[in-house]
């Protein structure tokens, strides 16, 4: 006969039972256990529990052990669905996760009646693991919970695998049926072949998951040393700029020291310098395109390679000298477009190399369009252009989160035998 005792703990356990299995799945979702919600939860367990214990008094405990996921699991599931519009396979993975760490107590509670054969034994392991469990996991939960929340539908399904088949296998064969206990060797070894599939598919979408992630980082960090560099060389060309200036200003004493050489016999120093000088000069003749001189830079640092090239350019810009964009975007984009345009029209035949570019500035928005031809048309994905060729294509990708960054937006599309970009910041 059960004694005051044991049912007093037999309530205990699956009270404390039934609140861990609720917190735990909404912990394990992502949900925040603050006062609000953990009153919220301590109400749903409350309405779960009356409807299990009156499938107990109705049907006795077999029966309200069959019904346990009709009077609890799916109302809980209704419920995180509904009040935290979380989807259904991260609510069914919250749930059946936090069942799969209720085997800790289970065992721990058979454990405990092994040593003792003393039901009260078996209650108290139960309700004391459980109390642990729960303060380990909550948490735990409060770290994986969020992460879990921004998975991807393939990954959660991927995840959802293991503790789902421990599931449906616990309570078809140890709840509905007595599969388990018949010593059936299919039975008992299904649980191994499901942790080894389980296992393979989720290294499979782990390493396929970090092989992307490290994709890209690296393509994050050259995008970025490309604005750094794009950044620097915009300051070289200023600098170069500013001494060039200082240099014509101060042009009198330049002379002066040409001849105090050449009259002294140093000839060769002195046509050295004026080869410098020269040199100098024709590297950082700025055209003056526009009145903004970073747009002037941008285009004038590209003047040797078009010439070089026996490309035929066709450069205008129609931009005031103070705009609302910042420099080092505006040089990264112009830079990397006309970088990429004079790169394909190199490679197309003679006589048909052509970059036009023309930026202006419409309505308070800076209008870009540059348009070149190349040898072979790039192909498209997803509206950008893929490289053929390994360590190549960033290019475009600075370009798109430089106009991202100015709260602008790009086009990249083929129009006949030109690549055109069109850009609005």
């Amino acid at each position: 006969m059960v004694s005051s005792v044991e049912m007093v703990l037999w309530a205990i356990h699956h009270a404390t039972t039934l609140l861990f299995g609720v917190f735990a799945s909404a912990a394990l979702c992502g949900i925040e256990i603050n006062r609000r919600h953990a009153l919220e939860l301590v109400l749903v367990g409350a309405v779960t529990g009356c409807a299990f214990g009156l499938a107990n008094a109705v049907g006795g405990e077999l029966f309200a052990r069959q019904v346990y996921p009709l009077v609890v699991h799916l109302p809980l599931i209704i419920y995180l669905c509904a009040r935290y519009r979380l989807s259904p396979l991260l609510a069914v993975l919250g749930i059946t996760s936090a069942y799969l760490s209720c085997q800790f107590s289970n065992w721990m509670g058979i454990a405990a009646f092994a040593a003792t054969d003393s039901q009260i034994a078996y209650y108290l392991a139960r309700i004391a693991t459980t109390l642990a469990v729960f303060a380990v996991l909550l948490h735990w939960a409060g770290d994986i919970g969020p992460r879990l929340a921004i998975k991807s539908t393939t990954e959660l399904g991927i995840l959802l695998i293991l503790p789902l088949v421990y599931y449906v296998f616990d309570y078809a064969t140890n709840v509905y049926t007595t599969l388990f206990h018949s010593g059936s060797v299919v039975t008992v070894e299904f649980l191994a072949f499901a942790l080894c599939a389980f296992y393979l598919m989720f290294l499979a979408v782990y390493l396929r998951e970090y092989e992307e992630k490290e994709t890209a980082e690296r393509e994050r960090w050259m995008l970025e040393t490309r604005d750094s560099a794009a950044i620097k060389e915009l300051e070289a060309w200023r600098q170069s700029g500013r001494e060039l200036s200082i240099l014509r200003h101060d042009m009198r004493h330049f002379l002066r020291g040409l001849a105090a050489l050449i009259e002294e016999g140093h000839t060769d120093e002195a046509l050295d310098r004026i080869d410098e000088l020269c040199e100098a000069g024709d590297r950082t003749a700025v055209r003056r395109f526009c009145a903004n001189e970073t747009v002037n830079i941008a285009l004038s640092s590209f003047n040797s390679d078009i010439n070089r090239n026996g490309i035929t350019a066709n450069l205008r810009a129609a931009v005031p000298e103070t705009i609302h964009v910042g420099d080092a975007d505006l040089f990264s984009v112009l830079s990397n477009a006309l970088e990429n345009a004079i790169t394909a029209a190199s490679a197309a035949p003679q006589g048909k190399r052509f970059v036009d570019f023309d930026l202006r500035l419409e309505d308070g928005q800076l209008l870009l369009l540059v348009s070149n031809t190349f040898d072979r048309a790039p192909r498209m994905v997803d509206g950008m252009p893929v490289t053929r060729h390994a360590g190549h294509g960033f290019g475009t990708r600075s370009i798109k989160l430089a106009v991202e960054r100015m709260n602008g937006n790009c086009q990249f599309r083929i129009n006949g035998d030109r690549f055109e970009l069109r850009a609005v910041m």
